[in-house]
């Protein structure tokens, strides 16, 4: 304490008031005596006092003033120190204590300037890892939100607000049962607030659009004490519903792959059996088993396309092309098949056709596939036309048919792996059920857009329209 400059400072002050205090009231006191010893007739007892009493309280009011004087130069610091401290408080570090002064005071001041530069290091440390956090929230793709003990939501992020359709919430206020309403998912979260346990989940949502969600739960911690619930949800409805087609392709492969291979495996059998055969019936068992086979043939053909197709192998071998050429020697190939037919192939194909971007052999494809479809499904002497119009930086491409045409109900799924709308004429024509969908997947290679109009018993129209420059290679 002898060593505390500050100390002495206040110490010799207060000692050096009490010192004036005492002299002054001893003047005023050795005057009143000093009169009353010159002119002791005049003088009275009541007076003297009266006047010694004024001269006291002249010296305490001296004394008070020269005292105030000397605190307020003694606090004038701690004043200043003690506002500088409320502007940090409020985020204000723009301000610092410069107070010249050696003793404890200026030690002070420095230790409060050393504070204030690592409390706003610190701060703007927070801030920057607050900034992340939000960008990191706000970018997700999966739907993150957080609740306190009491259900209330604390923290949610954009892609919970839109996966569940909250257009707005009170943070600290709004229950999450109030803006999700789920059995589930509020039994869920009440169970690991009462166990304390990381679970997992499947919850499906009806609204907005029919989803399937998964969802991961923890407990939220701050040094071993509970604080809520962390939930993120990540949306496998696609998933699940590739999964599903996933099983229904290996499904419809297996049986498309059993019905051939049966009726090979039987007849074969027959002919090592049965030595006795006739040559007519042998020729014919033959003939079945090449018509097996190539059904076979072409089913793992199209396989293989589809597959070459999902794995995008052929975008590098887009070109700009000119498909005249390619358009006439379809046409004209086919023109055989319709009059083998008895069927007619109207042609509107212009002189010129602008280039597109493609590859010649999908190009190939798409029109075969159709034109094959067109031609099994039209009855002798029905009318098939293929049409090549350009319009608007784009090439359409329609094929019509006069044949049995396809019911409404059954338009939004033909494009489906396997899926038939007659399956037992469709595989009695040879048919693998993978044409038109390979007719989609070339399409939207091109990016471009597939629309069909058919009637029953009147006929069926493909339209395609394929633009004439690709601006990306992604399906």
């Amino acid at each position: 304490m002898f060593k505390n400059k500050l100390f002495w400072k206040i110490f010799i002050s207060y000692i050096g008031l009490l010192c004036l205090c005492l002299a002054l009231t001893g003047y005023f006191v050795s005057r009143v005596l000093r009169a009353y010893y010159l002119n002791p007739l005049t003088r009275t007892l009541e007076s003297d006092m009266k006047i010694i009493i004024g001269y006291m309280l002249l010296t305490f009011a001296i004394t008070l003033i020269i005292g105030f004087i000397l605190i307020r130069i003694n606090t004038s610091s701690f004043i200043n120190i003690t506002q500088i401290a409320k502007n940090f408080a409020r985020g204000n570090f723009a301000r610092k204590a410069e107070i010249a002064s050696s003793d404890e005071m200026g030690d002070l001041a420095h230790a409060i300037n050393v504070m204030g530069v690592e409390l706003q290091s610190r701060m703007q440390t927070i801030l920057d890892d607050k900034n992340k956090l939000d960008a990191i929230m706000a970018n997700m793709n999966d739907a993150v939100i957080a609740t306190d003990l009491q259900e209330r939501i604390i923290l949610i992020n954009n892609a919970a607000k839109t996966m569940f359709d909250i257009s707005a919430v009170v943070l600290n206020k709004n229950y999450l049962w109030e803006k999700i309403r789920n059995e589930k998912l509020r039994n869920l979260v009440r169970e690991t607030i009462k166990t304390q346990t990381v679970r997992t989940s499947e919850i499906e949502i009806p609204a907005p659009g029919k989803k399937l969600l998964h969802i991961h739960l923890a407990p939220l911690q701050v040094e071993k004490n509970s604080q809520g619930v962390l939930l993120v949800f990540h949306d496998i409805t696609e998933l699940r519903k590739l999964e599903n087609a996933r099983r229904e392709f290996v499904a419809n492969v297996s049986h498309e792959l059993r019905t051939p291979l049966a009726s090979i495996k039987g007849y074969v059998e027959t002919l090592l059996e049965n030595n006795s055969l006739r040559q007519e019936d042998t020729q014919e068992f033959l003939h079945i088993i090449l018509k097996h086979s190539q059904r076979l043939d072409n089913l793992i053909k199209d396989i293989l396309e589809l597959s070459r197709l999902d794995s995008h192998d052929l975008k590098t071998e887009l070109a700009m092309t000119d498909i005249l050429l390619c358009v006439e020697n379809i046409s004209a190939q086919y023109q055989e098949h319709c009059g083998r037919k008895n069927q007619t192939l109207d042609l509107d194909i212009p002189h010129q056709i602008p280039l597109i971007e493609t590859n010649e052999y999908l190009f190939r494809q798409l029109l075969t596939n159709l034109l094959d479809n067109a031609i099994k499904y039209t009855a002798s002497g029905g009318r098939i036309c293929l049409k090549v119009e350009p319009t608007n930086k784009s090439i359409r491409f329609e094929i019509s048919d006069t044949g049995i045409g396809i019911p409404q109900e059954h338009i939004p799924r033909i494009f489906e792996r396997f899926y038939r709308v007659d399956p037992a004429r469709s595989r009695e024509m040879g048919g693998t059920g993978l044409g038109l969908s390979i007719v989609k997947h070339i399409v939207l290679l091109h990016h471009g857009h597939i629309q069909v109009e058919s009637t029953v018993n009147v006929g069926t129209k493909f339209i395609i329209t394929i633009p004439q420059q690709q601006t990306k290679y992604t399906a």
